[in-house]
């Protein structure tokens, strides 16, 4: 015989029958950068291929994104769905894009306060891949104290003077700090790296620039270092900024990297507890001269020009393990229960 509603309604009531309806998360790999970042476009793709989540928080988009981070719970709402995170890279997501209005203390304290909430979403991940390695000098002492070849290097306000100091005919200037400054959200302004003579440099005192001497050199590579995987690429240019301001007339191909080159990358890596890292080697009678390394460096540009995906293939496999190994994969709970 059939059950009546009220014998129905007392096993759905009943301890062992308890509905649940609050939301459950799901784990994602959660991506902070902007809105133009092709890299985690194309990343995002292969992940999606392979059955992983990720969720997207775009510094140029804040506006209209909702989010709420439940430390005790390590769970995020985010567009609108409850996720673990399960990975956290921080690759492009720059305070400076963030489009605000009102007087400008209001605007410092948006663009602060969603750093800071940022912050707070990467330290509820398993794993936190952060845009940050060493400063650029403690770089190089970083290279000096592990045995690899470093050019003379000065930070100073008067370049022109790093020519007595280091007795050469040539120098490159670069940014002490980024390459790239955004005065306004969705406006770059470059200051690319220079090569000068002694000539064309007038002394004086301006902000403070690093500046080197310059190495001839028969080879400049560019090699990523990808949890453990090294993807090399030789680099011909004219002028040190012609990758942003003649990026068709830059050569690039693939190569096999030297062992020293393969194992100066690897050393600095380690030393510099980076799972990913764009490094720039010039290579001088057979020697790797470490430039530098950037911790969100650029990819799809080399692969496009070499018509080759590997650096791409390799970001999604580092992620994909990372997220696989990721100890809160379980679903879980927020706080409150609510999706609303």
């Amino acid at each position: 015989m059939a059950d009546g509603p009220q014998d129905f309604l007392s096993q759905l009531t009943a301890p062992d029958h308890t509905l649940d309806v609050r939301p459950r998360t799901e784990p994602a790999v959660v991506l902070l950068s902007r809105a133009c970042d092709a890299d985690l476009d194309a990343v995002e793709r292969l992940l999606a291929g392979a059955g992983i989540r990720t969720a997207r928080l775009n510094a140029d988009e804040v506006a209209d994104t909702g989010l709420t981070v439940d430390p005790q719970q390590r769970a995020a709402r985010l567009h609108g769905r409850w996720l673990t995170p399960t990975v956290t890279w921080t690759r492009h997501f720059a305070p400076a894009a963030i489009e605000g209005a009102g007087d400008p203390a209001r605007i410092a304290f948006l663009r602060e306060s969603w750093q800071a909430a940022a912050v707070a979403l990467a330290g509820i991940s398993g794993t936190s891949l952060p845009a940050s390695a060493p400063a650029p000098l403690a770089q190089l002492d970083v290279a000096r104290r592990h045995g690899v070849a470093v050019p003379r290097t000065l930070v100073t306000t008067d370049p022109y003077r790093a020519f007595a100091e280091f007795g050469c005919r040539q120098l490159v200037v670069k940014a002490a700090h980024r390459h790239f400054v955004e005065p306004e959200p969705g406006r770059l302004h470059g200051v690319f790296p220079v090569a000068v003579e002694q000539h064309t440099l007038s002394a004086g005192l301006g902000p403070p620039a690093i500046v080197q001497e310059y190495m001839e050199h028969e080879a400049e590579l560019r090699v990523y270092y990808v949890a453990g995987q090294l993807h090399a690429f030789r680099v011909d240019k004219g002028a040190a900024a012609d990758l942003w301001m003649a990026p068709d007339t830059v050569g690039v191909s693939p190569v096999t990297p030297p062992p020293s080159v393969a194992e100066a990358t690897t050393r600095l890596a380690t030393a510099m507890s980076l799972h990913y890292g764009a490094f720039d080697f010039l290579l001088c009678a057979g020697t790797p001269v470490f430039l530098e390394v950037n911790p969100d460096g650029d990819w799809r540009w080399a692969e496009r020009k070499s018509h080759t995906t590997p650096v791409t293939a390799a970001v999604s496999a580092m992620l994909a393990t990372l997220h696989r190994a990721a100890p809160d994969r379980q679903e879980a709970r927020p706080a409150d229960g609510s999706d609303s």
